[in-house]
């Protein structure tokens, strides 16, 4: 029987575990709900009164019937006129940001726009991962930067182009394989572009999904290397000096385009392990994705981690639950950490990790900062 079948018996049997929302439900509640804004600008220790509070689309903050917590309330940070509320601003013990110790290079996930926020929130990163959207690819660093920052950086391939293009570089399709192509330069040389603004030595990291999704189901075993080797033509085409190009490992059932669809690549560890030695990559070692990869496959993640941990440049670390729960916040999911820690100080020390908390950014990245501070203990 296949992993596939497998699945199928699971499913239609059920479970009588916790029902956990998955990553789908999570964007439509954010897509279709309302959440409690700012209408004005309130500074840190003010009164949170009814009038500076209104309720709009999309719910990514405090929902509206927290209302009653919310009044009269001090602010325990500046919120402008638009912002969202969160639970940080009616819970008394969530995370803050703060100094942390870490005997490793690591960074925080940001978009353009909440980048000094994270930077001015009293932590003290040693780089950020610049997330990219496709329109952020769009602006010029100029526009953005106007003064050298003393930290490093890494930048993230898009997950989604104009048109709802996902790029694809093991595509057999013409058309898409050379707009991918064109894509992953563009984003490249804005990663290149950005230089001159941070404060690092070696090359900055660029994470990328090189491709192999599938909407219907998993292909065949067999296609699978002229897959990775369609990838490898894509990438010749493309120049990638001055950054360090580290394709991340991936999950069997991706969320792309709002729907669960297929992963090929970068999923089943031989092959990964042969990609990478083959054309002399080094990974992004993404813990979520690759749990959930091995609780697919049935190989053990320790297997994993020992193969693929000294052939990684970057880690992605966060928790995972069964072959789909991916971006689960520390310790709520099934990855030994304390293991995991180990494996890295013995065969990747001093390489780089950001915690990949699914909403990590909503209430100035209190999602990392929880993260970080139970990560701190082993990292």
């Amino acid at each position: 029987m296949t992993a596939e079948e497998i699945r199928e018996v699971e499913e239609s049997l059920g479970s009588t575990a916790p029902r956990v929302v998955s990553a789908g439900e999570v964007m439509n509640r954010a897509n279709l709900a309302k959440s409690l804004v700012a209408t004005r600008r309130i500074e840190v220790g003010m009164r949170i009164e009814a009038d500076a509070v209104a309720v709009k689309s999309p719910g990514r903050g405090l929902q509206p019937n927290r209302l009653p917590e919310l009044l009269g309330r001090q602010s325990v940070r500046v919120i402008e006129p638009g912002d969202f509320f969160y639970d940080g601003d009616v819970d008394d013990t969530a995370a803050r940001p703060r100094p942390y110790t870490f005997h490793r290079p690591w960074g925080v996930p940001v978009r353009y726009h909440d980048l000094f926020p994270i930077l001015q929130a009293g932590s003290d990163p040693d780089f950020v991962e610049f997330h990219y959207s496709y329109k952020d690819l769009d602006i010029e660093p100029s526009e953005v930067f106007s003064e050298k920052l003393p930290i490093g950086y890494t930048c993230h391939l898009p997950d989604l182009f104009a048109g709802d293009f996902i790029l694809d570089l093991a595509s057999f399709d013409d058309e898409v394989w050379e707009r991918s192509i064109r894509e992953m330069q563009r984003s490249i040389d804005r990663t290149r572009q950005l230089r001159p603004y941070f404060t690092q030595d070696e090359d900055p990291i660029f994470i990328a999904t090189l491709g192999g999704f599938t909407k219907d189901g998993f292909v065949d075993r067999d296609r699978v290397p002229a897959m990775y080797e369609r990838i490898a033509d894509g990438l010749q085409r493309v120049d990638a000096s001055g950054v360090r190009l580290c394709p991340q490992t991936l999950p069997p059932y991706p969320w792309l385009m709002g729907g669960q669809q297929y992963h090929n690549l970068f999923l089943h560890l031989d092959d990964t392990v042969a990609f990478a030695e083959t054309y002399g990559y080094r990974l992004t070692f993404d813990i979520s994705h690759s749990k959930l990869a091995a609780n697919f496959t049935g190989v053990p993640f320790s297997r994993y981690v020992e193969r693929l941990t000294p052939l990684s440049e970057h880690f992605h670390v966060v928790d995972a639950t069964g072959v789909d729960g991916e971006g689960v916040q520390v310790g709520e999911g099934e990855v030994d950490f304390a293991a995991l820690a180990q494996a890295m100080d013995r065969m990747a020390p001093g390489k780089s990790f950001i915690p990949e908390i699914w909403m990590g950014h909503v209430n100035n990245g209190q999602g990392f900062w929880h993260a970080l501070n139970i990560l701190e203990q082993w990292f």
